[in-house]
């Protein structure tokens, strides 16, 4: 048929990124001595500017503070004062007299969520109404509020404090629009949109390495990491349904009890081996070699449980072989098959796996990931850079983390992260 040609076109030329993929499993152990000498002397050089991210240290961005629960780095009050503004501005009671629905850019679930960040930046900044983002195409599902509180659902905190001092600033800007504008696709899956002047100057005016401090609100005094930290929790906030199964695998998995650390470990096999290094800078590790890093963060915090997010049933298999560690995951998350061979959005595009579902799993993995206490996996993926800004706006301070290839970084629709494993000055997406 037409889909199975078209899909076949694409794996052929991806058969030499396979083998290499599978070579990578066999690749030798690192010496552990040397490897916690070189992790502790980047760790302390983080340490030294407190823990903050998106600085290149490359090829790895390590954070090993000596406690745990470093002290918070935002005030409760601050916080409360930053989720007072989303409360109002997403709110019935809104009166801007403008408004922005921020159309979904949908790429891997993980970029998807991010592409809502700098739209949400720019209603906050200038004075918008926000509506329910929309634009669930390839992953399907019938409306934001499949996975999603309402995004009107208020927090715990009134919106009344707000609604009396939130000044409309002038934009002679049309991001507004642009941000809420729908998109088609390009064969293949590529949002039009993405790929629009008009998008691209909106994404340049929010990309913090373009234009530094400017690009926040100036209602709050929230830094950077923070305030990407905070939307995404505001908005990924799950629906009651989602929130009902989340509890139900919580039990199902014996997620350990409150106050027991646990470790959130992300391993990408699949479709994240056959991605160019041109794309996205990622490369395709052993499960091996990330746990040798566990082994390197867990005694530290004398951690024992680990969440285990992967898109691997190969490792689920393994998982006998390091009896230190007790592994949770959601074993009914889909793995293996066409996503060995074919990246996630051609199987989406083609209508090969319900985008939904995808949708769904991911969110398991991104929810239970942010409620973990420390973070090991790579930074390159979205996946992971929302898990890590999950797990620290719950706790509002760096956790304990190490990424294997790149520092975090978040910009959205622009190509400025200088990867670790790139020639000199190539900038990625990030």
């Amino acid at each position: 048929s037409g889909v199975m040609k078209g899909i076949m076109n694409y794996v052929l030329p991806l058969l030499p990124l396979l083998t290499c993929a599978l070579q990578h499993e066999s690749q030798h152990k690192v010496d552990v001595d040397e490897m916690r000498r070189y992790l502790e002397k980047k760790s302390a050089t983080l340490r030294e500017r407190g823990g903050s991210p998106g600085k290149p240290i490359a090829p790895n961005d390590v954070y090993l503070p000596d406690s745990l629960y470093p002290e918070a780095l935002v005030s409760e009050e601050d916080f409360e004062d930053f989720e007072a503004h989303m409360d109002y501005l997403s709110s019935p009671r809104c009166n801007m007299g403008r408004h922005i629905a921020p159309t979904i850019i949908e790429w891997g679930f993980g970029s998807s969520v991010n592409s809502l960040v700098k739209p949400t930046m720019h209603a906050l900044k200038y004075g918008y109404c926000l509506k329910e983002p929309h634009g669930f195409m390839k992953y399907n599902c019938p409306s934001w509020k499949t996975l999603f509180l309402p995004i009107s659902t208020p927090c715990n905190i009134s919106v009344e404090r707000t609604s009396l001092h939130y000044t409309a600033l002038e934009d002679d800007s049309n991001c507004a629009e642009v941000f809420s504008r729908p998109t088609s696709f390009l064969k293949g899956g590529q949002p039009k949109l993405f790929f629009s002047k008009d998008y691209s100057n909106c994404a340049k005016m929010y990309s913090y390495s373009l234009n530094g401090e400017e690009i926040l609100p100036k209602q709050h005094e929230i830094p950077f990491f923070f305030s990407v930290s905070f939307i995404l929790r505001h908005l990924l906030r799950p629906s009651e349904d989602l929130q009902q199964q989340i509890n139900e695998q919580k039990q199902k998995m014996n997620w350990p009890s409150k106050g027991t650390p646990i470790l959130g470990l992300h391993y990408r096999a699949g479709d994240s081996c056959l991605e160019q290094e041109g794309d996205l800078g990622r490369k395709c590790d052993s499960f091996d070699k990330y746990m040798e890093f566990v082994d390197l963060l867990a005694p530290k915090y004398n951690i024992t449980h680990v969440y285990l997010a992967t898109d691997s049933a190969k490792v689920l298999k393994t998982l006998d072989q390091y009896p230190k560690y007790t592994f949770h995951y959601v074993d009914s998350i889909g793995r293996g098959g066409f996503r060995n061979n074919v990246p996630i959005d051609q199987l989406l595009y083609y209508g090969l796996l319900d985008g939904c579902k995808e949708a769904h799993d991911a969110m398991f993995d991104m929810h239970f990931l942010g409620q973990t206490d420390a973070f090991i996996g790579k930074f390159s993926s979205n996946i992971d850079r929302v898990a890590y800004n999950l797990q620290c706006g719950r706790t509002r301070t760096y956790q304990p983390r190490i990424s294997l290839d790149n520092e975090w970084c978040f910009d959205f629709g622009v190509r400025s992260r200088i990867d670790a494993f790139h020639k000199k000055g190539e900038k990625l997406y990030c």
